[in-house]
């Protein structure tokens, strides 16, 4: 994961961003290519087969961008925002519960009053494996069941052995849910959950796709 945080601020100060670094790297290596295939086909492409091959290399590209490229989480001052290639999410701190990961990151909302529960929102960015989850409940188990022990001669302490253990999404949960629960202490209250539609994202795929159908169709 790629975590950005201005260097001259405390965490709880900062905007952190939690991303994939291989949905990156997808989308500039893709990138790269589409830019040539483009240029391929600008300088030899004349016939109505090149203009379909450039609406689909434009298809995938708006694809691969809203789908690798854009999603991420951010945590700033204000809350959690979670882009997603469709519809993007902002919790303000008062409004978060807790954070964790299961299959996906899930940001789980305070239920609003006369709700039986909050919303749970997901995130593209963030992922677990279903076998690293089912690995980090027995690590907690196991971490209860033997309480605190000293650590032994070339061993590091049982707390410092579970966070190198962590994947890179149960490591990203960990540290939102811990800023979570100081931003909460630090009495930050009142907000709702905002949803909103990714209509750069949604446009970036439907537009090329519509002109793609259409010279298709022609």
């Amino acid at each position: 994961m790629l975590r950005g945080m201005p260097a001259d601020k405390p965490p709880e100060a900062g905007r952190d961003v939690y991303r994939s670094a291989g949905s990156v790297i997808l989308w500039w290596i893709w990138a790269v290519f589409a830019v040539a295939a483009l240029v391929d086909l600008a300088l030899h492409g004349r016939d109505h087969l090149s203009l379909v091959l450039a609406a689909l290399v434009l298809t995938i590209t708006g694809v691969i961008y809203a789908c690798a490229l854009r999603p991420r989480v951010v945590a700033d001052a204000g809350g959690i925002t979670v882009l997603n290639p469709f519809r993007d999410y902002r919790m303000p701190w008062g409004a978060v519960d807790r954070v964790d990961i299961m299959g996906a990151l899930r940001v789980h909302c305070i239920a609003p009053e006369g709700a039986a529960k909050g919303k749970i929102v997901y995130s593209w960015a963030v992922q677990a494996s279903p076998r690293s989850v089912v690995r980090e409940q027995g690590r907690a188990h196991r971490a209860v069941r033997r309480g605190a022990t000293e650590p032994g001669y070339g061993r590091y302490p049982a707390g410092v052995q579970e966070v190198l253990a962590r994947t890179p999404g149960e490591q990203t949960a960990h540290l939102l849910n811990d800023r979570a629960q100081r931003e909460r202490a630090d009495d930050r209250t009142g907000g709702q959950p905002e949803t909103r539609w990714a209509w750069p994202a949604l446009a970036a795929m439907a537009v090329p796709a519509v002109v793609l159908l259409v010279m298709a169709l022609i």
